[in-house]
């Protein structure tokens, strides 16, 4: 009887063995303690984010997080790295960290895991336990070292963490010499996990920095292999205000670190194009749509009659530069969608162009025709589609000795890039931006004092909000825009630029042929007075706007009616603003059910991808 019992006991503890090798994220739950300063050793509980992460991995193999402090990806990492040397034999994992001490904390971590995993449960015997590595009696291996280029040399791994990427040092040459090793044992890991963890809080975009924000803006352009995952410190539901408060103080309340480790903020060297600390309170927003490849982004589908415009940057399609597409709204100058590929040909980015100028509503398109952006412009008219393309054509102007403008001529389809024209885009580009998130730039950047006063008297004023800085939504709205713009930069020659700012670029020819378009855009009246950035209640600014529109618009509103009588009819329409706001909720409705129509024909316009 009693042999029957421990049969049965023998088969319950298999069937753990293989249901546990099958799950990590279910032992994780079941098996893991953690160390806890208040409550001592404690059961790890995953967060949702968690298990997207493990998940990511087993299916993708390569993940790259962009993380806040504290928010448990190590620990993560360490319980995963466990969990694969117990079920897996003769398996072999690398951690590299940024230095020797951080390499032994990391390990030591696990090697406390491993000594609170249940005296029930399955878990082979150490056999070599020292700073540096830890070997299990079923011939798997755990070695953290610090970065350097031969820290992985001659010996195949089935697993690569880099911990903390953005601090270290020649962290390319590190990731150079270690991937071979990996890639070497890629044949022989047929039913084993495997892959490459890269987890870092952010560290600026030069120095050190440098590789691990190109490597996590490559996995958002589809670049690199790696799937980008972005974890904020407000996913953990345990921290709240006092917790940030606590953060702050525990970095002096520098302002820079703050940004860099809670806020996921590269902007923390260079001179940006932008103000860095603008960059830093824009809140990104996920697409509703993407493409099969993450090239095309989606953040709002197109209105029905709505007027759009769209900024292209074109590129040679090999695998260096990008092919960018930015469509906006004429209206409001919100991303509505995104385009970014750098190994699309001419043919098929004709296409692209084509495809999606029409789905939104026959969009006014400028295209750089810098050397290949001829191409794609003779292409398009050759095409069957595109010669009912709306294309931008730039315009000549003149001052006259009054110092008022004058379009004289129009030019070739497209915008020539020089010198000088390259900053007057740019140029609109920033004074767009800057009009836009004016709030966001107050009075309170500007007080004199030392950085430490600074950074607390700014927590205080806010710290209802939660953060340092209060994000504000706006016209960008794409996390890989955000991310170029970070890194867009002031050069010593005073030259603005990026190691990558394709989608800096199809933005600011979007932003120049809106600036340069409005009379076309903004046929009613109302609208073009908003869109000219016054205050409806200062009729003196209102004057202004007036004599603007004439002297740079072709409508014949602005040119057949005196100064006196265009404010008289904005007035009149002023009081039937609230009337007008009645009406469209009605109006919001019916474009709800024209929304859904779109929708329904939205896989078919994907199929051009």
């Amino acid at each position: 009887m009693s042999d029957i019992h421990e049969g049965n006991e023998q088969n319950q503890t298999l069937q753990q063995i293989i249901n546990y090798r099958q799950n990590p994220i279910r032992w994780i739950k079941d098996n893991v303690m953690i160390r806890n300063q208040a409550k001592g050793s404690v059961k790890f509980n995953m967060y949702d984010f968690q298990e997207k992460v493990i998940n990511l991995f087993l299916l993708n193999h390569f993940v790259i997080t962009l993380k806040s402090r504290q928010v448990g990806m190590s620990t993560l990492v360490q319980a995963f790295c466990i969990w694969a040397a117990i079920y897996y034999q003769n398996y072999n994992i690398q951690i590299i960290s940024a230095s020797n001490r951080q390499a032994t904390s990391f390990l030591e971590k696990m090697r406390e895991m491993y000594e609170l995993i249940p005296a029930n449960q399955f878990k082979p015997d150490l056999i070599i336990d020292n700073k540096q590595t830890v070997s299990f009696a079923n011939g798997s291996k755990i070695a953290a070292l610090p970065a350097t280029r031969k820290a992985s040399l001659g010996e195949s791994i089935n697993m690569l963490i880099l911990d903390e990427a953005a601090f270290i040092e020649h962290a390319k040459d590190v990731y150079q010499a270690a991937y071979p090793t990996l890639s070497r044992a890629f044949k022989t890991m047929t039913g084993k996990p495997y892959g490459i963890f890269i987890i870092s809080t952010p560290n600026g975009t030069t120095g050190n920095g440098e590789w691990y924000y190109k490597m996590y803006t490559g996995a958002l352009t589809r670049v690199n292999k790696y799937i980008p995952v972005r974890i904020h410190w407000s996913e953990v539901t345990e921290y709240d205000e006092e917790w940030y408060y606590d953060q702050c103080t525990q970095m002096n309340w520098d302002y820079r670190s703050i940004m860099s480790e809670l806020e996921l903020s590269f902007v923390s060297s260079g001179d940006t194009y932008l103000p860095g600390k603008l960059l830093d309170k824009i809140e990104i927003e996920e697409p509703i749509h993407r493409d099969a490849r993450e090239h095309l982004w989606i953040f709002k589908h197109p209105i029905p009659n709505r007027k759009y415009v769209v900024g292209v940057d074109v590129s040679f399609g090999d695998n260096q530069d990008s092919s960018t597409i930015q469509v906006l709204d004429a209206l409001t100058l919100e991303q509505v969608a995104e385009y970014e590929n750098n190994s699309i040909r001419i043919k098929g980015f004709t296409e692209v162009v084509i495809s999606l100028c029409t789905y939104y509503n026959n969009a006014l398109c400028n295209i750089e025709r810098n050397s290949v952006g001829k191409v794609l412009i003779q292409n398009i008219l050759d095409h069957p589609q595109g010669m009912g393309l709306q294309l931008y054509r730039d315009k000549q102007i003149k001052q006259d000795s009054n110092g008022e403008l004058h379009k004289i001529q129009q030019t070739e389809i497209g915008t020539i890039v020089t010198g000088q024209s390259r900053d007057v885009i740019l140029s609109v580009m920033r004074n767009v931006v800057l009009d836009k998130y004016g709030e966001a730039l107050d009075d309170d950047d500007d007080v004199p004092g030392d950085e430490l006063t600074e950074a607390r008297r700014k927590f205080e004023l806010i710290s209802n909000k939660r953060t340092i800085t209060h994000k504000i939504k706006g016209i960008i709205k794409s996390e890989r825009l955000l991310l170029q713009l970070q890194n867009f930069i002031n050069t010593k020659s005073g030259r603005p630029e990026g190691n990558h700012d394709d989608l800096v670029f199809a933005f600011s020819h979007a932003l120049y042929c809106y600036s340069n378009s409005k009379a076309e855009l903004l046929t009613d009246v109302a609208e073009a007075m908003n869109n000219s950035m016054l205050d409806d209640s200062k009729s003196e600014e209102r004057r202004m706007g007036i004599e603007f529109m004439r002297r740079n618009s072709n409508l014949k509103v602005w040119q057949n009616l005196s100064v006196d009588e265009l404010q008289e009819i904005l007035e009149e329409e002023e009081a039937e603003r609230e009337k007008i706001k009645e009406n469209n909720k009605i109006n919001i409705m019916q474009e709800d059910n024209q929304q859904s129509n779109t929708e329904r024909i939205f896989d078919a316009f994907f199929q051009c991808f």
